[in-house]
C-alpha cells in the first residue's frame, strides 16, 4: 500500500458525523478519526523491546529512515513510536490539519504528536501508546487537549468517539465489561480467580487476530484493573519467542501464570493470535515448547521466566517419581 492509497482508504471511511458541528469540532473529530483508524491498520514492532539490544537498535534506526518516506511507512504493518508519529503527521498534514512530531525530554527517545487546531488549541496525541486501547475498544488515554482539559473531557471525547463509530454508546467501552468481571471475582476462592478472568468472554471477546504487542499491553493493564495489589504481585506476565537461524527473535507471544508456590497448582496461559485470547496449557506442554526453542522470558535474568522454569522442573521430577512408584507397585 502506498501513502496515497492509505490516505484514500482513510478518507473513504470518514463518517458523515465528522463533518457536523463547529469548525473546531469537525477538525478535532477528523484528527481523532485518523488517530483511531491508523492505529487499527498497524501494530507495534515487538523487536524493539523483546529482541536483543542490537536488533532493537537496528529496528529503530530503520524506522528513522522509513519516516522520511510516507510510502515506506504506509507499506509496513509493524511500526515504532518514531514511524507512528511521522505517519500520523504526514496523513493529517495531507488532510489539511497541522500536526508536528515532538520528542519527550532527553534521554527519552519516544516520539509523539502535537496537533494545532485552526482555533489555536493544541492536542497531544500518541498513537503508539493508545494502540492497545484502540484494538480492545477501551477508553483512550493519550488523545487530549493541552492546558484546557475541560474542553475535551471524557464526556465530550466519548461523544466524538460515538460520532466516528469507535463505540455505539458510553456502555460500549470494554472498561465497563472489565469492571463487571472485577466485581464478580470477589465471590471466588483465591485459586479460582485467574482461571475465571482468563476464561471470561468480557475479557477476550472480539479480540481475534489482535497482534501480540497490543495484547501484551492489554493484559498487563488488566492486572491493575481487575486484581487487588496482593493478587497482582503473584501474577507474572513474561514475553516468549523463538530465535531464528540468523539469531534474531521471532514468533513472539507471552505467558501468564500465578506463582502458586506449588507446581501442582500452577496453570500457565499462552496468548494465541488466532484465538485472540489466553489459552491454558500444562507445565509439561510448556516444557516441550521450551525444548523445541520457545524462550521463556526475554533474558536469563527474567524473574518470571526463572520461576516458571523452576515449576516446569518440579513437575518433571514429580512425574518421574510417580512413574517410579507405579513401577514398584
Amino acid at each position: 500500500m502506498t501513502g496515497e492509497e492509505l490516505i484514500r482508504k482513510i478518507e473513504q471511511g470518514i463518517p458523515e458525523n465528522v463533518y457536523k458541528g463547529t469548525d473546531e469540532q469537525k477538525e478535532t473529530k477528523l484528527a481523532l478519526y485518523v488517530y483511531v483508524t491508523l492505529a487499527k491498520m498497524k501494530s507495534f514492532d515487538e523487536r524493539v523491546y523483546w529482541g536483543d539490544t542490537k536488533l532493537g537498535y537496528r529496528v529503530l534506526k530503520q524506522s528513522k529512515e522509513d519516516s522520511k518516506d510516507i510510502n515506506k511507512l504506509a507499506s509496513k504493518r509493524k511500526l515504532t513510536c518514531i514511524s507512528f508519529a511521522h505517519l500520523y503527521k504526514k496523513v493529517l498534514n495531507k488532510l489539511g490539519i497541522q500536526c508536528d512530531v515532538v520528542r519527550l525530554e532527553p534521554p527519552e527517545e519516544h516520539l509523539s504528536n502535537i496537533i494545532t487546531l485552526r482555533s489555536g488549541r493544541r492536542i497531544s496525541a500518541d498513537v503508539q501508546l493508545d494502540l492497545f486501547n484502540i484494538y480492545t475498544r477501551m477508553r483512550l488515554n493519550f488523545f487530549e487537549i493541552e492546558g484546557i482539559r475541560e474542553y475535551l473531557n471524557q464526556d465530550l471525547l466519548t461523544r466524538y468517539l460515538i460520532d466516528i463509530g469507535y463505540i455505539s454508546n458510553e456502555n460500549d467501552y470494554r472498561n465497563n465489561k472489565i469492571e463487571e468481571v472485577r466485581k464478580r471475582i470477589g465471590a471466588l476462592s483465591d485459586i479460582e480467580v485467574l482461571p475465571y478472568v482468563m476464561g471470561s468472554e468480557e475479557i477476550f471477546g472480539g479480540m481475534e487476530q489482535i497482534e501480540v504487542s497490543e495484547a501484551y499491553r492489554y493484559y498487563l493493564a488488566l492486572r491493575e484493573k481487575v486484581f487487588d495489589e496482593k493478587k497482582a504481585e503473584k501474577i507474572y506476565q513474561i514475553p516468549c519467542y523463538r530465535v531464528g537461524k540468523n539469531g534474531e527473535s521471532k514468533d513472539f507471544t507471552f505467558c501468564i501464570f500465578e506463582d502458586a508456590k506449588n507446581y501442582r497448582k500452577v496453570i500457565p496461559y499462552l496468548y494465541s493470535i488466532k484465538e485472540g485470547r489466553m489459552l491454558a496449557c500444562s507445565l509439561e506442554t510448556l516444557e516441550q515448547l521450551n525444548k523445541s526453542g520457545l524462550q521463556l522470558g526475554n533474558s536469563k535474568f527474567s524473574r518470571g521466566g526463572r520461576k516458571l522454569k523452576k515449576y516446569i522442573e518440579q513437575a518433571k521430577m514429580g512425574k518421574k517419581l510417580r512413574e517410579k512408584i507405579d513401577i514398584e507397585r
